[in-house]
């Protein structure tokens, strides 16, 4: 048989005292069902305010200053569950997000997971190599052309070259160095992209983006260089273990969801009337 201080460290148990506080039934966070009124300031709190007045101000509070932590602490207290017998809490996203937010870390600091082993590693860096190797990198510079067309543009990348940018268009000239070639595509589209980094180092290419019609040109290519374990491994467990508490969380939250009875009675309707709202809504604010 389990007893109240075990049941109290079980994920579920914690979940559901703290879920109440979403739906109005804050005695269960006070702790005192039978008499909400009354305030209890024990051990584990003395030892928290005590902990986060060293935290901020990087040493132990005198006995006065204890004396005004206690008194601003039992303030506030009643102040809450004033506002709680209130129904201040009720439709306030800050406060819903807050417990939401402390139910999550509960269950997160319940969870278990283990470092795997290496072989274990291993084989997620290879299955994610991608974000561990280093890609192509590339130097770039380009210029907008303001006002002029493909043609005036392809007509001034014959011309120049890969002569320096013509002064008359300092105002418009950037460098960006070390950029991977897939920025380059997002800015210029797959075909401008494609066209810049197959073009010869130094030579002007013209290429369209948002903006308009630009010259660009690659000055300084690095090929990229794949990722050694060894040397990224710190990583790839670091990033292996945040992926898998996330599911494991996931998990722990999917297990609790299975206990209540949810129904979304949404209808068509509110539906398509809320999304022409916002529609209308997005209208106004680009005329703006």
């Amino acid at each position: 048989m389990k007893t109240l201080s075990k049941l109290w460290k079980e994920p579920l148990v914690q979940f559901l005292v703290l879920g109440a506080v979403v739906i109005g039934v804050d005695r269960h966070v006070i702790g005192n069902a039978d008499d909400p009124r009354r305030i209890v300031f024990d051990d584990a709190r003395y030892k928290e305010l005590v902990d986060i007045f060293y935290e901020g101000k990087g040493r132990k509070p005198t006995e006065e200053e204890i004396e005004e932590l206690i008194v601003t602490w039992t303030q506030n207290e009643v102040l809450y569950r004033e506002a709680l017998a209130m129904g201040l809490d009720k439709g306030d996203e800050m406060i819903r997000n807050r417990v939401i937010l402390k139910i999550r870390n509960i269950l997160f600091n319940n969870l278990v997971t283990e470092v795997p082993s290496d072989e274990t590693l291993e084989a997620w860096f290879e299955d994610n190599r991608i974000a561990y190797d280093r890609p192509d990198l590339y130097d770039f510079e380009q210029f907008l052309v303001e006002g002029g067309d493909a043609e005036t543009a392809s007509a001034l990348a014959v011309g120049l070259g890969d002569a320096p940018h013509p002064e008359t268009y300092e105002s418009t000239f950037r460098r960006y160095p070390h950029r991977p070639g897939a920025n380059l595509l997002s800015i210029f589209g797959e075909e401008g992209g494609q066209r810049l980094l197959d073009a010869a180092i130094g030579q002007w290419v013209a290429v369209e983006s948002v903006y308009g019609w630009h010259l660009a040109r690659v000055s300084k290519y690095v090929p990229g260089e794949p990722a050694v374990f060894e040397d990224v491994k710190h990583s790839v467990a670091r990033d292996w273990l945040a992926i898998h508490e996330q599911r494991d969380l996931s998990n722990a939250l999917a297990a609790i969801v299975e206990d209540y009875d949810f129904r979304y009675e949404v209808t068509r309707e509110a539906v398509e009337g809320t999304l022409r709202t916002a529609e209308l809504d997005d209208a106004r604010s680009d005329a703006e």
